[in-house]
Protein backbone atom coordinates (compact mmCIF):
# COMPACT_ATOMS: atom_id res chain seq x y z
CA UNK A 1 0.00 0.00 0.00
CA UNK A 2 1.23 3.56 0.60
CA UNK A 3 4.96 3.58 1.36
CA UNK A 4 8.39 3.34 0.17
CA UNK A 5 11.38 2.43 1.63
CA UNK A 6 14.62 3.99 1.08
CA UNK A 7 17.27 1.17 0.01
CA UNK A 8 20.11 2.39 1.89
CA UNK A 9 19.14 5.93 0.60
CA UNK A 10 17.50 5.86 -2.55
CA UNK A 11 18.53 2.64 -4.45
CA UNK A 12 15.51 3.68 -3.23
CA UNK A 13 16.10 6.40 -5.68
CA UNK A 14 16.84 3.71 -7.86
CA UNK A 15 16.14 0.27 -6.53
CA UNK A 16 13.27 1.39 -6.34
CA UNK A 17 12.83 4.61 -5.81
CA UNK A 18 11.07 4.45 -2.54
CA UNK A 19 11.46 5.80 0.26
CA UNK A 20 10.02 8.01 2.95
CA UNK A 21 8.38 7.51 6.78
CA UNK A 22 5.07 6.25 6.27
CA UNK A 23 4.83 5.07 10.02
CA UNK A 24 1.31 7.15 10.59
CA UNK A 25 -0.81 6.75 7.43
CA UNK A 26 -3.38 4.10 8.47
CA UNK A 27 -3.97 3.43 4.67
CA UNK A 28 -0.86 1.05 5.02
CA UNK A 29 -2.13 -2.04 5.71
CA UNK A 30 0.34 -3.99 3.56
CA UNK A 31 3.52 -2.72 5.40
CA UNK A 32 5.73 -5.11 7.02
CA UNK A 33 7.09 -5.27 10.66
CA UNK A 34 10.67 -6.30 10.72
CA UNK A 35 9.92 -9.35 12.34
CA UNK A 36 9.01 -10.96 9.19
CA UNK A 37 12.10 -11.32 8.03
CA UNK A 38 12.76 -7.62 6.35
CA UNK A 39 16.52 -7.21 7.13
CA UNK A 40 17.71 -4.45 4.76
CA UNK A 41 20.92 -5.32 6.57
CA UNK A 42 21.40 -8.23 4.27
CA UNK A 43 21.82 -6.20 1.34
CA UNK A 44 23.69 -3.23 3.37
CA UNK A 45 25.99 -1.62 0.57
CA UNK A 46 29.10 -0.41 2.79
CA UNK A 47 29.56 2.51 0.12
CA UNK A 48 26.06 4.15 0.53
CA UNK A 49 24.36 6.08 3.12
CA UNK A 50 22.39 4.70 5.05
CA UNK A 51 18.78 5.72 6.18
CA UNK A 52 15.56 5.18 7.79
CA UNK A 53 13.84 2.19 6.09
CA UNK A 54 10.33 2.44 6.23
CA UNK A 55 7.87 -0.17 6.97
CA UNK A 56 6.38 -0.96 3.55
CA UNK A 57 5.59 -4.98 3.17
CA UNK A 58 4.50 -6.38 -0.02
CA UNK A 59 3.82 -9.25 2.36
CA UNK A 60 3.48 -12.33 -0.27
CA UNK A 61 5.05 -14.57 2.21
CA UNK A 62 9.42 -14.98 1.36
CA UNK A 63 9.97 -16.56 -1.79
CA UNK A 64 12.55 -19.48 -2.28
CA UNK A 65 15.74 -19.94 -4.82
CA UNK A 66 15.02 -23.06 -5.44
CA UNK A 67 12.82 -24.11 -8.63
CA UNK A 68 9.29 -25.32 -9.10
CA UNK A 69 11.45 -28.48 -10.23
CA UNK A 70 15.16 -28.60 -9.59
CA UNK A 71 16.01 -31.36 -11.94
CA UNK A 72 14.30 -29.54 -14.86
CA UNK A 73 16.19 -26.71 -17.32
CA UNK A 74 16.41 -23.29 -15.88
CA UNK A 75 15.99 -21.86 -19.69
CA UNK A 76 17.78 -20.69 -22.11
CA UNK A 77 20.24 -17.78 -21.79
CA UNK A 78 19.26 -14.27 -23.49
CA UNK A 79 21.03 -12.45 -25.26
CA UNK A 80 23.30 -9.42 -24.67
CA UNK A 81 21.33 -6.09 -24.42
CA UNK A 82 22.44 -3.54 -26.67
CA UNK A 83 23.65 0.26 -25.29
CA UNK A 84 19.62 0.55 -25.01
CA UNK A 85 19.12 -1.57 -23.38
CA UNK A 86 17.14 -3.93 -25.60
CA UNK A 87 18.16 -7.45 -25.89
CA UNK A 88 15.90 -8.22 -28.51
CA UNK A 89 14.17 -10.85 -26.45
CA UNK A 90 11.23 -10.19 -24.39
CA UNK A 91 8.69 -11.03 -21.72
CA UNK A 92 4.94 -10.48 -22.49
CA UNK A 93 5.26 -8.14 -25.23
CA UNK A 94 8.60 -7.70 -27.91
CA UNK A 95 10.90 -4.69 -26.15
CA UNK A 96 9.51 -1.76 -28.44
CA UNK A 97 12.22 0.50 -29.46
CA UNK A 98 12.12 4.28 -29.50
CA UNK A 99 10.14 3.73 -32.60
CA UNK A 100 7.51 1.99 -31.68
CA UNK A 101 8.65 -0.85 -33.13
CA UNK A 102 7.67 -3.80 -31.68
CA UNK A 103 8.31 -6.41 -34.49
CA UNK A 104 10.81 -8.55 -32.45
CA UNK A 105 11.45 -12.04 -33.69
CA UNK A 106 11.17 -14.60 -31.68
CA UNK A 107 10.42 -13.18 -28.56
CA UNK A 108 9.71 -15.54 -25.41
CA UNK A 109 6.11 -16.27 -24.44
CA UNK A 110 5.26 -16.56 -20.86
CA UNK A 111 3.82 -19.71 -20.11
CA UNK A 112 2.07 -19.96 -16.82
CA UNK A 113 2.12 -23.79 -15.60
CA UNK A 114 -0.79 -25.76 -16.12
CA UNK A 115 -1.43 -26.82 -12.63
CA UNK A 116 -1.36 -23.49 -12.30
CA UNK A 117 -4.29 -21.75 -14.50
CA UNK A 118 -7.24 -23.14 -12.38
CA UNK A 119 -6.82 -20.91 -9.51
CA UNK A 120 -6.57 -17.81 -11.69
CA UNK A 121 -9.30 -17.84 -13.54
CA UNK A 122 -10.93 -14.80 -14.77
CA UNK A 123 -14.82 -15.65 -15.08
CA UNK A 124 -15.44 -16.63 -11.34
CA UNK A 125 -15.45 -16.58 -8.28
CA UNK A 126 -13.17 -19.64 -7.03
CA UNK A 127 -13.88 -21.34 -3.58
CA UNK A 128 -11.11 -22.29 -1.11
CA UNK A 129 -11.74 -23.74 2.26
CA UNK A 130 -8.73 -23.68 4.82
CA UNK A 131 -9.14 -25.62 7.89
CA UNK A 132 -7.51 -25.10 11.28
CA UNK A 133 -8.05 -27.67 14.39
CA UNK A 134 -9.40 -25.94 17.49
CA UNK A 135 -5.93 -25.41 19.18
CA UNK A 136 -4.08 -23.85 15.80
CA UNK A 137 -6.75 -21.27 15.33
CA UNK A 138 -6.31 -20.00 18.51
CA UNK A 139 -2.58 -19.63 18.23
CA UNK A 140 -3.12 -18.29 14.32
CA UNK A 141 -5.66 -15.26 16.43
CA UNK A 142 -3.15 -15.04 19.64
CA UNK A 143 -0.89 -13.82 16.74
CA UNK A 144 -2.55 -11.41 15.67
CA UNK A 145 -3.37 -10.46 19.22
CA UNK A 146 -0.08 -10.33 19.68
CA UNK A 147 0.89 -8.36 16.42
CA UNK A 148 3.53 -11.30 15.25
CA UNK A 149 3.23 -13.33 12.03
CA UNK A 150 4.02 -16.75 13.14
CA UNK A 151 2.62 -19.77 11.24
CA UNK A 152 -0.25 -22.00 12.38
CA UNK A 153 -0.77 -25.42 11.02
CA UNK A 154 -3.65 -25.41 8.34
CA UNK A 155 -5.16 -27.41 5.36
CA UNK A 156 -6.32 -26.28 1.86
CA UNK A 157 -8.75 -27.36 -0.01
CA UNK A 158 -9.90 -26.21 -3.90
CA UNK A 159 -12.03 -28.20 -5.54
CA UNK A 160 -10.86 -31.92 -5.61
CA UNK A 161 -7.10 -30.84 -4.46
CA UNK A 162 -6.20 -30.11 -1.33
CA UNK A 163 -3.20 -29.44 0.60
CA UNK A 164 -2.68 -31.04 4.14
CA UNK A 165 -0.61 -29.40 6.70
CA UNK A 166 -0.01 -25.77 5.06
CA UNK A 167 1.52 -22.66 7.04
CA UNK A 168 -1.09 -19.92 7.51
CA UNK A 169 0.08 -16.46 8.93
CA UNK A 170 -1.95 -13.52 9.15
CA UNK A 171 -0.83 -11.12 6.17
CA UNK A 172 -0.06 -7.22 5.83
CA UNK A 173 0.68 -4.34 8.66
CA UNK A 174 -0.11 -5.58 12.38
CA UNK A 175 -0.60 -1.66 13.21
CA UNK A 176 -3.46 -2.00 10.63
CA UNK A 177 -5.14 -5.56 11.66
CA UNK A 178 -7.28 -3.80 14.30
CA UNK A 179 -9.23 -1.69 10.75
CA UNK A 180 -9.55 -4.93 9.46
CA UNK A 181 -13.33 -6.96 9.66
CA UNK A 182 -11.46 -10.37 8.68
CA UNK A 183 -7.92 -11.57 8.03
CA UNK A 184 -5.23 -11.33 5.50
CA UNK A 185 -3.72 -14.70 4.91
CA UNK A 186 -0.43 -15.97 3.43
CA UNK A 187 -0.96 -19.94 3.12
CA UNK A 188 2.93 -21.19 2.55
CA UNK A 189 3.33 -24.96 1.18
CA UNK A 190 6.82 -25.44 1.81
CA UNK A 191 7.15 -23.73 5.15
CA UNK A 192 7.37 -27.34 6.98
CA UNK A 193 8.51 -29.24 4.29
CA UNK A 194 10.80 -27.48 1.71
CA UNK A 195 9.77 -29.32 -1.45
CA UNK A 196 5.99 -28.62 -0.52
CA UNK A 197 3.73 -27.45 -3.35
CA UNK A 198 0.03 -27.07 -3.98
CA UNK A 199 -1.10 -27.16 -7.64
CA UNK A 200 2.84 -25.77 -9.16
CA UNK A 201 2.49 -23.34 -5.73
CA UNK A 202 4.67 -22.88 -2.93
CA UNK A 203 2.39 -19.64 -1.80
CA UNK A 204 -1.13 -18.03 -1.94
CA UNK A 205 -1.54 -14.75 -0.80
CA UNK A 206 -5.54 -14.03 0.21
CA UNK A 207 -5.60 -10.32 0.21
CA UNK A 208 -8.92 -8.06 2.04
CA UNK A 209 -8.56 -4.33 1.90
CA UNK A 210 -10.63 -2.22 4.73
CA UNK A 211 -10.31 0.88 2.42
CA UNK A 212 -12.05 0.46 -0.17
CA UNK A 213 -15.77 -0.78 -0.71
CA UNK A 214 -15.28 -2.64 -4.24
CA UNK A 215 -12.44 -4.90 -3.63
CA UNK A 216 -11.19 -5.36 -7.42
CA UNK A 217 -8.70 -2.85 -7.29
CA UNK A 218 -5.34 -4.71 -7.04
CA UNK A 219 -6.83 -7.39 -9.58
CA UNK A 220 -7.63 -4.20 -11.72
CA UNK A 221 -4.33 -2.53 -11.60
CA UNK A 222 -2.22 -5.90 -12.99
CA UNK A 223 -4.92 -7.19 -15.46
CA UNK A 224 -4.36 -3.24 -17.08
CA UNK A 225 -0.03 -4.50 -16.40
CA UNK A 226 -0.46 -7.39 -18.24
CA UNK A 227 -2.66 -5.59 -21.25
CA UNK A 228 0.07 -3.28 -21.37
CA UNK A 229 2.33 -6.06 -22.04
CA UNK A 230 4.36 -5.93 -18.25
CA UNK A 231 4.93 -9.46 -16.79
CA UNK A 232 2.40 -8.92 -13.79
CA UNK A 233 0.87 -11.71 -10.87
CA UNK A 234 -2.17 -12.88 -12.02
CA UNK A 235 -5.05 -12.07 -9.71
CA UNK A 236 -8.31 -14.38 -8.80
CA UNK A 237 -11.40 -13.33 -6.83
CA UNK A 238 -12.13 -16.26 -4.07
CA UNK A 239 -15.04 -17.17 -1.54
CA UNK A 240 -13.66 -18.24 1.65
CA UNK A 241 -14.30 -20.54 4.00
CA UNK A 242 -12.66 -20.60 7.13
CA UNK A 243 -13.14 -24.06 9.40
CA UNK A 244 -16.77 -24.12 7.92
CA UNK A 245 -17.22 -20.18 8.52
CA UNK A 246 -18.08 -18.06 5.40
CA UNK A 247 -15.37 -15.26 5.32
CA UNK A 248 -16.25 -13.93 2.53
CA UNK A 249 -13.90 -12.30 -0.70
CA UNK A 250 -10.31 -11.91 -1.08
CA UNK A 251 -8.38 -10.98 -3.97
CA UNK A 252 -6.01 -14.43 -4.85
CA UNK A 253 -2.82 -12.31 -5.74
CA UNK A 254 -0.24 -14.58 -7.48
CA UNK A 255 3.51 -14.61 -5.75
CA UNK A 256 6.18 -13.48 -7.09
CA UNK A 257 8.75 -16.23 -6.66
CA UNK A 258 11.22 -18.28 -8.81
CA UNK A 259 8.12 -20.41 -10.21
CA UNK A 260 6.63 -17.04 -11.61
CA UNK A 261 10.20 -15.96 -12.89
CA UNK A 262 10.34 -19.58 -14.73
CA UNK A 263 6.63 -19.06 -16.06
CA UNK A 264 7.67 -15.46 -17.25
CA UNK A 265 11.33 -15.02 -18.15
CA UNK A 266 13.53 -16.59 -20.52
CA UNK A 267 15.82 -17.16 -18.12
CA UNK A 268 14.59 -17.43 -14.22
CA UNK A 269 18.13 -17.94 -12.76
CA UNK A 270 18.87 -13.71 -11.72
CA UNK A 271 18.74 -11.96 -8.76
CA UNK A 272 14.80 -11.29 -7.66
CA UNK A 273 14.44 -8.33 -4.96
CA UNK A 274 11.44 -7.45 -3.41
CA UNK A 275 11.12 -4.17 -2.55
CA UNK A 276 13.66 -3.34 -5.12
CA UNK A 277 16.40 -4.38 -1.89
CA UNK A 278 15.00 -7.75 -0.66
CA UNK A 279 16.53 -10.63 -2.01
CA UNK A 280 14.46 -13.52 -2.50
CA UNK A 281 16.51 -15.32 -4.71
CA UNK A 282 19.77 -17.08 -4.97
CA UNK A 283 19.85 -15.96 -1.04
CA UNK A 284 22.59 -18.62 -0.40
CA UNK A 285 25.41 -17.25 -2.92
CA UNK A 286 24.02 -14.08 -2.03
CA UNK A 287 25.57 -11.64 -4.39
CA UNK A 288 24.45 -7.85 -4.72
CA UNK A 289 26.84 -6.29 -6.44
CA UNK A 290 24.76 -5.64 -8.95
CA UNK A 291 22.15 -4.29 -7.42
CA UNK A 292 24.82 -2.03 -5.17
CA UNK A 293 26.21 -0.69 -8.78
CA UNK A 294 22.52 0.70 -9.80
CA UNK A 295 21.90 2.00 -6.47
CA UNK A 296 25.47 3.68 -6.54
CA UNK A 297 25.12 4.86 -10.49
CA UNK A 298 21.70 6.46 -9.46
CA UNK A 299 22.65 8.35 -5.86
CA UNK A 300 25.76 9.03 -7.35
CA UNK A 301 24.67 11.11 -10.31
CA UNK A 302 23.67 14.70 -9.97
CA UNK A 303 20.20 16.09 -10.88
CA UNK A 304 21.24 18.91 -13.29
CA UNK A 305 24.32 18.81 -15.68
CA UNK A 306 25.29 16.72 -18.94
CA UNK A 307 24.00 12.87 -18.28
CA UNK A 308 25.68 11.39 -20.99
CA UNK A 309 27.84 8.85 -19.17
CA UNK A 310 25.21 8.09 -16.85
CA UNK A 311 22.91 7.04 -19.39
CA UNK A 312 25.36 4.57 -21.20
CA UNK A 313 25.90 2.90 -17.72
CA UNK A 314 22.24 2.65 -16.81
CA UNK A 315 21.54 1.30 -20.06
CA UNK A 316 24.06 -1.60 -19.43
CA UNK A 317 22.38 -2.48 -16.39
CA UNK A 318 18.76 -2.42 -17.40
CA UNK A 319 16.51 -3.23 -20.54
CA UNK A 320 15.35 0.43 -20.27
CA UNK A 321 12.59 -0.04 -23.12
CA UNK A 322 11.27 -2.50 -20.40
CA UNK A 323 11.25 -0.06 -17.33
CA UNK A 324 9.60 2.70 -19.34
CA UNK A 325 6.98 0.65 -20.59
CA UNK A 326 6.29 -0.07 -16.89
CA UNK A 327 6.82 3.53 -15.55
CA UNK A 328 4.26 4.52 -18.67
CA UNK A 329 1.53 2.02 -17.69
CA UNK A 330 1.54 3.10 -14.05
CA UNK A 331 1.83 7.21 -14.91
CA UNK A 332 -1.13 5.83 -16.91
CA UNK A 333 -3.09 4.58 -13.95
CA UNK A 334 -1.94 6.47 -12.28
CA UNK A 335 -0.18 4.37 -8.98
CA UNK A 336 0.05 6.67 -6.11
CA UNK A 337 2.82 4.90 -3.98
CA UNK A 338 4.81 2.59 -6.40
CA UNK A 339 8.24 3.11 -8.59
CA UNK A 340 7.16 6.29 -10.58
CA UNK A 341 6.18 7.64 -7.33
CA UNK A 342 8.94 7.16 -4.83
CA UNK A 343 7.73 4.13 -3.18
CA UNK A 344 8.59 0.57 -2.68
CA UNK A 345 5.68 -1.42 -3.96
CA UNK A 346 7.87 -3.30 -6.96
CA UNK A 347 10.48 -5.95 -7.60
CA UNK A 348 13.36 -5.80 -9.39
CA UNK A 349 14.78 -8.63 -11.57
CA UNK A 350 17.98 -8.68 -12.56
CA UNK A 351 17.38 -11.26 -16.17
CA UNK A 352 21.38 -12.55 -17.09
CA UNK A 353 22.07 -11.11 -20.75
CA UNK A 354 19.14 -8.62 -20.27
CA UNK A 355 19.57 -6.68 -17.10
CA UNK A 356 17.19 -5.29 -14.54
CA UNK A 357 13.35 -5.22 -14.91
CA UNK A 358 10.86 -3.60 -13.22
CA UNK A 359 7.66 -6.54 -11.72
CA UNK A 360 4.90 -3.98 -10.42
CA UNK A 361 3.68 -5.29 -7.19
CA UNK A 362 0.60 -3.82 -4.85
CA UNK A 363 -2.11 -1.68 -6.89
CA UNK A 364 -4.69 -1.44 -4.29
CA UNK A 365 -5.12 2.04 -5.02
CA UNK A 366 -5.60 2.71 -7.89
CA UNK A 367 -8.78 4.34 -9.20
CA UNK A 368 -8.64 5.98 -5.68
CA UNK A 369 -8.54 9.52 -3.74
CA UNK A 370 -5.25 7.98 -2.81
CA UNK A 371 -3.79 7.77 -6.84
CA UNK A 372 -5.51 11.38 -7.79
CA UNK A 373 -6.82 11.66 -11.68
CA UNK A 374 -4.73 15.29 -12.17
CA UNK A 375 -1.84 14.44 -10.75
CA UNK A 376 1.26 15.46 -12.94
CA UNK A 377 3.17 11.90 -13.90
CA UNK A 378 6.61 13.85 -14.30
CA UNK A 379 6.33 14.69 -10.33
CA UNK A 380 3.96 12.36 -8.12
CA UNK A 381 5.02 11.26 -5.11
CA UNK A 382 1.86 10.24 -4.00
CA UNK A 383 -0.50 12.27 -1.42
CA UNK A 384 0.37 14.27 1.11
CA UNK A 385 0.56 12.17 4.34
CA UNK A 386 2.63 9.01 2.48
CA UNK A 387 5.88 10.38 3.10
CA UNK A 388 7.60 9.10 -0.28
CA UNK A 389 10.62 11.12 -1.52
CA UNK A 390 11.04 12.09 -5.36
CA UNK A 391 11.97 9.24 -7.38
CA UNK A 392 15.68 10.07 -8.40
CA UNK A 393 15.56 7.20 -11.19
CA UNK A 394 12.59 9.11 -13.12
CA UNK A 395 14.01 12.62 -12.46
CA UNK A 396 16.82 10.85 -13.78
CA UNK A 397 15.73 9.26 -17.01
CA UNK A 398 13.13 11.54 -18.09
CA UNK A 399 15.91 13.89 -19.15
CA UNK A 400 17.17 11.59 -21.85
CA UNK A 401 15.22 12.93 -24.52
CA UNK A 402 15.27 9.92 -26.45
CA UNK A 403 13.47 7.75 -23.42
CA UNK A 404 11.33 10.74 -22.55
CA UNK A 405 9.84 10.58 -26.01
CA UNK A 406 9.49 6.89 -26.31
CA UNK A 407 7.67 6.71 -22.19
CA UNK A 408 5.19 9.38 -23.48
CA UNK A 409 4.36 7.58 -27.05
CA UNK A 410 3.26 4.73 -24.69
CA UNK A 411 1.65 6.91 -22.21
CA UNK A 412 -0.67 7.48 -25.26
CA UNK A 413 -0.73 3.84 -26.92
CA UNK A 414 -1.80 2.80 -23.39
CA UNK A 415 -4.32 6.05 -22.60
CA UNK A 416 -6.35 4.76 -25.43
CA UNK A 417 -5.96 1.03 -26.16
CA UNK A 418 -5.83 -0.96 -23.00
CA UNK A 419 -6.77 1.37 -20.34
CA UNK A 420 -10.16 1.98 -22.15
CA UNK A 421 -10.60 -1.91 -21.99
CA UNK A 422 -10.24 -1.28 -18.29
CA UNK A 423 -13.93 0.72 -17.72
CA UNK A 424 -15.30 -2.79 -19.22
CA UNK A 425 -13.77 -5.00 -16.36
CA UNK A 426 -14.70 -2.54 -13.70
CA UNK A 427 -18.45 -3.24 -14.88
CA UNK A 428 -17.86 -7.22 -15.53
CA UNK A 429 -15.70 -7.83 -12.31
CA UNK A 430 -17.95 -5.79 -10.00
CA UNK A 431 -21.25 -8.10 -12.08
CA UNK A 432 -19.58 -10.96 -11.01
CA UNK A 433 -18.71 -10.52 -7.40
CA UNK A 434 -21.52 -8.58 -6.49
CA UNK A 435 -24.07 -11.59 -5.85
CA UNK A 436 -20.97 -12.93 -3.29
CA UNK A 437 -20.16 -9.83 -2.00
CA UNK A 438 -23.61 -8.96 -0.92
CA UNK A 439 -23.86 -12.06 1.33
CA UNK A 440 -20.07 -11.36 2.89
CA UNK A 441 -20.79 -10.67 6.93
CA UNK A 442 -16.99 -9.13 6.44
CA UNK A 443 -17.59 -6.74 3.56
CA UNK A 444 -16.47 -2.64 3.92
CA UNK A 445 -19.92 -0.50 3.82
CA UNK A 446 -23.27 -1.46 2.30
CA UNK A 447 -24.32 -2.63 -1.23
CA UNK A 448 -24.83 1.30 -2.38
CA UNK A 449 -21.90 1.97 -1.07
CA UNK A 450 -20.05 -0.78 -3.35
CA UNK A 451 -22.11 0.11 -6.41
CA UNK A 452 -21.05 3.77 -5.77
CA UNK A 453 -17.22 2.75 -5.88
CA UNK A 454 -17.69 0.58 -8.73
CA UNK A 455 -19.12 3.54 -10.65
CA UNK A 456 -16.61 6.14 -9.05
CA UNK A 457 -13.47 3.75 -10.82
CA UNK A 458 -15.20 4.22 -14.40
CA UNK A 459 -15.38 7.83 -14.05
CA UNK A 460 -11.79 8.33 -12.27
CA UNK A 461 -10.57 6.28 -15.45
CA UNK A 462 -12.84 8.49 -17.92
CA UNK A 463 -11.16 12.19 -15.73
CA UNK A 464 -7.40 10.55 -15.84
CA UNK A 465 -8.09 9.89 -19.92
CA UNK A 466 -9.39 13.72 -20.25
CA UNK A 467 -5.94 14.63 -17.90
CA UNK A 468 -3.72 12.89 -19.83
CA UNK A 469 -4.64 13.99 -23.46
CA UNK A 470 -3.85 17.48 -22.22
CA UNK A 471 -0.95 16.00 -20.55
CA UNK A 472 -0.08 14.09 -23.53
CA UNK A 473 -1.81 15.19 -26.49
Amino acid sequence: MRSCFVLIICVVLVSGCGGGASSGDIQDPDAVDTSDGMDLGSIDNPGAIDTPVANDDQDQGAADSDSRDPGGESGISDTASDPAGDPNQGDGVPPVDTAGNTDVPDAFVPHPDPKTVPLFQADAVLDFSLDFTPDQWALYQLTITKGIKDYAHCNLTFGTNSFVDAACRPKGNPTSWADQKKPQFVVRFNHWDANGRFMGLRAINLEYSPYHFAPIRDRLGLEFMAAAGVVSSRVSHVRLSVSGQDYGLYQNIEVVDHEFLEDNFVDPSGNLYEQGNKLITNEAINDLTRIWDLEDLVDGEPLTGDHTSFFASLAQLTDMHQILREMAAEAVLPTGDNFINGGSNFFWYDQPGRGFLLIPWDLDDVFSEWARTDSDFWAYWGEPGTGLPPCKFWQLVQQNPVWNSEFLASVRELRDGPFQAVKTRVADVCAMIRPIHETDAYREGDMQEFDADCTDMVARIDARTVFLRQAAP
